[in-house]
């Protein structure tokens, strides 16, 4: 890990940046050191395998995994400790990290990866942001790295001592790529994987490209996801909850006590999507729909039949049930309508997240919208409107008011574009109130 004077330069370049830092940590980051934790942490728990700055002056990772407990302890170290010289006996495409090397023998993967918000997490919204702590608050762009491009060489510098260094190792094309496939599958330039579909994790043949594998059970755990989706304990916890709690979700839910774990949703027959909350298909097939229509009431319920953690389940989505009643001509009723936001919304007061409101819905949980019936009522129209990017949204419009170089200013201007324009509906119907 860091050393003390290193963190406490990282906290320092934070603390200058108070409040555009603080919306980096609802965007996914741990703002400055606080939200990583210490390799003790990860030890001591010995269950979740966290957010882990570790020292990136080394001349590679000589690390080796065995046994599950090795990888779930180990593996995801972060920063990902630099992969070091490959095999002299490999080929320039064996060696690479870069994620369109890798597609040359696996273009199943890597066309499902281009398509994936991982290949898009160094995002505009991000790199927008970064590049005006590069020079003064590394510790902060780091901090949002570890998730957000998790590679040692992904980074412009390393730690060395009280300073932030040049990285001999950086490829800002790598870096660009965001998660790619390496941040997964490659340490200390060894490739690691799934066992083999009828479950077997024996060597790979002699002669097989880049040494062959390291198969393990690992890849097909909930845990191997919660580095990056679950802050540990001393994370920003708003009203007692982190603002990133997915495994927690799902590990007290019945999901996970049925061996419902993430891949069986998000890679389905190991394909590398990782649909959620951007996918109109995937989030239709995480709630049921009904309509609840009686003489004094109609609207929607809505019930998380099929998602294994909150709907949605971080802070940034916002997902908006919307009923309006309509008289004989399907003409809106003035004052017979109302809206419904399930999400978690969250804000920065006096130096710190507070909940403002948390109405998402737990496993098997639902809530009924509804609106009461007047005598001129006579249809009902409802929607479901979500949201992907609400937070995100605000954000972006509330940092473009402030100088900003030119460049961070064109990211977050292209962010803005994206978040707006991510909305869609996954319900929109108009019925009789009587059959």
């Amino acid at each position: 890990m860091r050393n003390d004077s290193a963190r406490r330069t990282a906290k320092a370049g934070s603390r200058s940046v108070l409040l555009t830092v603080a919306l980096v940590v609802l965007a996914g980051c741990g703002a400055g050191d606080d939200d990583l934790s210490t390799e003790g942490d990860v030890q001591a728990n010995g269950e979740l395998p966290g957010a882990v700055a570790t020292d990136l002056d080394v001349q590679g990772d000589d690390r080796e995994f065995v046994t599950v407990d090795d990888f779930v302890r180990g593996y995801w170290l972060r920063p990902v400790p630099p992969q070091g010289e490959a095999s002299d006996a490999w080929s320039p495409l064996e060696a690479s990290l870069l994620p369109e090397d890798c597609g040359t023998c696996h273009p199943v993967q890597y066309g499902d990866w281009q398509t994936a918000v991982h290949s898009e997490a160094y995002s505009p919204g991000l790199s927008g942001q970064l590049v005006n702590w590069e020079q003064n608050a590394f510790g902060t762009v780091e901090s949002c790295l570890v998730c957000h491009a998790p590679l040692s060489e992904q980074s412009a510098r390393v730690a060395a001592g009280e300073e932030w260094t040049s990285n001999p190792s950086f490829d800002p094309a790598l870096r660009d790529h965001g998660i790619v496939c390496a941040a997964c599958h490659v340490r200390g330039t060894r490739r690691h994987g799934p066992p083999r579909r009828d479950g077997s994790v024996d060597a790979s043949p002699e002669g097989s490209p880049h040494s062959g594998v390291t198969r393990t059970e690992f890849f097909e755990d909930s845990r191997f996801c919660s580095g990056c989706h679950q802050f540990l304990p001393g994370g920003a916890a708003p009203n007692g909850k982190l603002l990133e709690n997915t495994y927690t979700e799902w590990e007290n839910s019945r999901y996970a006590a049925e061996g419902v774990v993430c891949q069986t949703c998000h890679m389905p027959d190991r394909r590398h999507l990782w649909r959620g909350i951007h996918d109109p298909d995937m989030v239709r097939s995480g709630v049921t729909i009904e309509w609840t229509i009686s003489d004094a009431e109609a609207g929607l319920q809505v019930t998380n039949t099929g998602t294994g953690h909150r709907f949605p389940t971080y802070a940034t989505p916002e997902v908006l049930v919307s009923v309006q009643l309509l008289d004989a001509d399907r003409q809106p009723i003035v004052g017979a309508s109302t809206e419904h936001a399930i999400a978690r919304r969250i804000g920065y007061q006096a130096g710190a997240w507070v909940e403002l409101s948390d109405t998402r819905l737990l496993p098997d949980s639902g809530v009924a919208v509804t609106v009461a019936v007047p005598p001129e009522a006579r249809h009902v129209r409802a929607s479901i409107t979500v949201r992907p990017d609400a937070f995100y949204r605000k954000m972006f419009e509330s940092l473009l008011t402030g100088m900003l170089s030119d460049t961070s200013r064109a990211l977050l201007t292209e962010a803005g574009r994206r978040a707006e324009s991510s909305p869609f509906r996954i319900f929109d119907e108009a019925v009789p109130l009587q059959p």
